[in-house]
């Protein structure tokens, strides 16, 4: 065990924001290149594995707490149009 970390080790915000530095202040047109070049390459790897129809074909089932949720705000919709 190190009695002591090397000098290069940094606490985690201090590497996140180092990562980071580049994208701080980039154009939203930046941002949305770079998510599309992640998602593309998130596509490759699914098809290039054994598995992909069923990661393709997944969804996460609705919580229930997200279902009470949605009638909740359908039935305070209704009140605010004036619907019975």
């Amino acid at each position: 065990m190190l009695a002591r970390l090397p000098g290069w080790v940094v606490d985690d915000a201090t590497s996140v924001r180092a990562e980071m530095r580049d994208l701080v202040g980039a154009s939203p047109a930046r941002l949305w290149r770079l998510a599309h070049l992640c998602a593309r390459d998130a596509l490759w790897a699914i098809r290039a594995g054994s598995h992909a129809e069923r990661v393709l074909t997944y969804r996460d089932p609705v919580p229930e707490s997200t279902k009470h949720a949605l009638a909740r705000l359908r039935e305070q919709s209704r009140w605010s149009r004036g619907a019975p």
